[in-house]
């Protein structure tokens, strides 16, 4: 009996185990489908947290100018590296304005940096026993990339204020700036104070200045790209062509010279006596600084009204307490600079808020805390939002935009100016 009720209870037990792993898939599948169902859930709970974090933050108040302890009034200036002994005590009086020591200061450190640094370039490259092209070329990145982090910048913000205000009492010093150490930082002689002083300030950013902004679309990778091309290419046609259509002979005459001097100098130098010094010391420098420039300029003038560009408040904007304003001699206060381009750079700080009520009836921009490569960089890569968070009120807290009005605002600054408007004159 027992042997033949064995297979049935063989059957009844593989049928319940059979049912009981049926039960574990249900099981199973229901907990998956449960904290699938919940992971959803908290997804969905969390991308409306953070929309509403966002729509918040964007509702939120910019910070306002009186709540502002500003570095520039009292920073210490960080324009040159070294104070050169002897040398600046027996040479400072030969400066117009004693407030300019620390451009003293910078020229001379430029002198006892670059001179050994381009001597090193060639000697290396003229070594009696050739060395490997891997050594002469890492010599020649050594020294761009130290000219390029100690000098670059803070030479082209001095260049700049010794262009708008005589540093020396002797031309022969002053013009020594434009046409002898400016080549070495890739700036071909004569060619800054023409292009920057003659050209820009006059024309003032529009149609004839040939590093105007105003007609591109200012956050657009490829109308920099074109922007670049005239800035750093064409503008050995395009400069030339500009003192010949404004009737500037003299201007003319001016940077043919300096360019066959710069040019003919370059030729000479890598023909006789060594071409990849040559490239390191004189070409990669110029295409490093045009372009640093060009990016520079677009960065300056990104936000333009296209309502008001001839008003001077709409056609560029302000950068404060920030630290690069003591390595650029206050280079950050751009409506200033074009307000009063003679303004002496030390008085500049104390301006803005001498006339902080004109900026802010005027609706002019202002930033605390970076500066125009920052400013570029995050209008370049679409973080206006982020631009927002630095935006300064210069008014009472009560009538203080929130983050959201100031992206809207950015963003009608960065359209191009019609065409039609183009060509008119200011009011």
């Amino acid at each position: 009996r027992i042997a033949s009720l064995a297979p049935s209870v063989r059957s009844q037990f593989g049928s319940s185990r059979s049912a009981v792993a049926d039960q574990k898939v249900l099981v199973t599948e229901g907990s998956v489908r449960a904290r699938a169902v919940g992971r959803a859930r908290r997804a969905l709970q969390a991308g409306m947290g953070a929309d509403a974090a966002a729509g918040d933050a964007g509702k939120r108040k910019v910070q306002i100018l009186d709540d502002v302890v500003n570095s520039d009034l009292s920073a210490a200036r960080n324009e040159y590296h070294f104070r050169t002994p002897f040398l600046v005590d027996r040479l400072s009086p030969l400066l117009r304005d004693q407030r300019d020591l620390p451009m003293l200061c910078l020229l001379l450190n430029i002198i006892e940096v670059v001179v050994p640094g381009v001597l090193t370039v060639y000697g290396v490259n003229l070594y009696e026993s050739p060395l490997p092209m891997l050594v002469r070329n890492l010599a020649g990145l050594a020294y761009c990339v130290s000219l390029l982090l100690l000098f670059q910048e803070r030479f082209t913000l001095c260049i700049h204020f010794a262009s708008h205000r005589n540093l020396f009492h002797s031309e022969a010093l002053n013009l020594a700036i434009g046409w002898v150490i400016a080549p070495f930082f890739g700036i071909p002689s004569g060619v800054y104070k023409l292009h920057h002083v003659i050209m820009h300030h006059i024309e003032n950013n529009h149609e004839l200045d040939t590093s105007s902004t105003e007609m591109y679309q200012r956050d657009s990778w490829l109308d920099f790209l074109s922007y670049w091309l005239h800035f750093a290419v064409l503008i050995w046609i395009e400069l030339p062509a500009y003192t010949i259509r404004t009737g500037k002979y003299g201007w003319t005459q001016a940077i043919l010279g300096g360019l066959c001097i710069w040019l003919g100098s370059i030729v000479l130098l890598a023909k006789y006596v060594n071409f990849c010094a040559t490239l390191w010391v004189f070409c990669i420098p110029h295409v490093i600084a045009m372009s640093a420039m060009a990016f520079g300029n677009w960065a300056q003038h990104i936000f333009v009204n296209p309502k008001d560009r001839h008003n001077n408040y709409a056609l560029t904007y302000n950068c404060i307490d920030t630290p690069v304003n003591q390595t650029t001699f206050n280079d950050g206060y751009h409506i200033i600079h074009h307000l009063n381009a003679r303004l002496h750079w030390m008085e500049i700080p104390q301006y803005f808020y001498d006339n902080k009520e004109k900026f802010e009836k005027s609706g002019s921009l202002t930033f605390r805390g970076v500066h125009f490569l920052d400013v570029g960089i995050m209008v370049m890569t679409k973080n206006l939002r982020g631009l927002a968070e630095h935006y300064v009120h210069l008014g009472p807290k009560e009538t203080a935009p929130t983050i959201d009005q100031v992206v809207e605002k950015l963003q009608g600054w960065l359209k191009p100016v019609p065409a039609e408007e183009l060509g008119k004159k200011a009011k």
